[in-house]
């Protein structure tokens, strides 16, 4: 079974080159996959697309992904989306405020691969 088949997922990140390379990683493994640049754009694009998953940047512009998140669980369907935290801040208080903000991942993005990503994505919708 194809786990990426139809699975909408949004790319949170104001790194512009990591958000293009993981989104055409996403497109390329079969996801249906899209960028926003800062928190409030992702923000406005995840309430508008209620993507399946949802890759969110800790450290961003306009909104951090911390606030992002807080938002999102705010919201009917942004309660139980999937989220992880893909962040360059490795701390073990930032680990337990994403587990606390109901996020399903705590991610730093330089202990990663962009394949390693890609199958604990997989994995998480095989999982359901």
């Amino acid at each position: 079974m194809d786990t990426a088949k139809n699975k909408k997922i949004l790319v949170v990140d104001d790194d512009e080159n990591l958000r293009t390379v993981l989104v055409d990683k996403l497109s390329i493994s079969g996801f249906d996959a899209e960028g926003a640049k800062d928190g409030l754009e992702g923000l406005t694009k995840a309430l508008a697309m209620h993507p399946d998953m949802v890759l969110l940047d800790g450290m961003m512009p306009k909104l951090t992904g911390w606030e992002v998140l807080e938002k999102l669980r705010q919201d009917v369907w942004g309660k139980d989306v999937n989220v992880i935290m893909l962040t360059a801040v490795d701390q073990a208080d930032n680990v337990a405020k994403a587990m606390e903000s109901g996020s399903c991942q705590y991610l730093v993005k330089t202990n990663y691969s962009l394949d390693e990503v890609v199958n604990k994505i997989k994995k998480m919708f095989a999982g359901k």
